[in-house]
């Protein structure tokens, strides 16, 4: 019994839609986002920066994207809203 056409078809039955191009990769972007801004080391904003730029250049964001990753990426950016218990809590590493 082959059970790989199966799992195709339920696979493709539970995701009616597809992904742009955009949405994968502020996605993927997205996921190595969240431990930069705990952890905020060098080598993962290195890293964020070189996919935003390869991003851009593949077409997979448009500039507006771009910049405002790379706003996000400064060392100079603070959230614009913040809780009083988010300015207590200890930092803890996000692996």
């Amino acid at each position: 019994m082959d059970i790989s056409n199966a799992q195709r078809d339920c696979n493709s039955a539970a995701r009616p839609y597809q992904l742009t191009k955009q949405q994968t990769a502020v996605i993927a972007i997205g996921r190595l986002l969240v431990p930069y801004r705990v952890n905020c080391r060098p080598e993962q904003r290195a890293e964020l920066m070189g996919m935003a730029r390869m991003a851009l250049a593949l077409g997979a964001i448009d500039a507006a994207t771009h910049a405002h990753l790379l706003e996000l990426l400064s060392p100079d950016y603070t959230p614009t809203t913040t809780s009083p218990t988010q300015d207590m809590a200890p930092r803890q590493e996000v692996h």
